[in-house]
C-alpha cells in the first residue's frame, strides 16, 4: 500500500458506555480521531457471490496501521463526507510490509425517498 492511495480523508467515531444509574447504556458517539483512507466500493458481482440482498452498500477503507485504526470495532462508525457507514469488520492487510495496513469494511444505507 502507497501513502499516495490514501487520499480520502474519513473520520471515526465511537460512542462510550455511559452509566445512567440503572444500566450501561451506550452514549452519543463522538469523533476519536481522523485518519487518511483508501475507498474501495464493493461491486455488485462481488455482493451477489456474498448472496448479499437490499440496499445496504458495502464499502471498504483500507488505512495505515496505527494505535487508534488497531482499535477500530463493529461497535464504531465512519463518517466520509456526509455519507455514516457502520463498520461490520477489519483485518490487517500487508502483514510481512513496514507499513502494515488495516482494511475496514462498513454497510451503509443510502436514503430511500418515497
Amino acid at each position: 500500500m502507497k501513502k499516495g492511495e490514501l487520499n480520502r480523508r474519513i473520520s471515526i467515531w465511537r460512542a462510550e458506555p455511559l452509566d445512567d444509574g440503572t444500566a450501561t447504556v451506550n452514549g452519543e458517539p463522538a469523533e476519536i480521531g481522523k485518519r487518511w483512507a483508501k475507498k474501495h466500493d464493493v461491486s455488485d458481482g462481488e455482493r451477489l457471490r456474498a448472496s448479499q440482498q437490499g440496499q445496504d452498500l458495502a464499502t471498504r477503507f483500507t488505512v495505515l496501521s496505527g494505535p487508534l485504526t488497531r482499535t477500530i470495532t463493529g461497535k464504531d462508525i465512519i463518517k466520509l463526507g456526509g455519507a455514516v457507514y457502520y463498520v461490520t469488520g477489519t483485518k490487517e492487510v500487508d502483514a510481512l510490509r513496514r507499513n502494515d495496513g488495516i482494511e475496514i469494511t462498513c454497510s451503509s444505507q443510502p436514503d430511500i425517498t418515497a
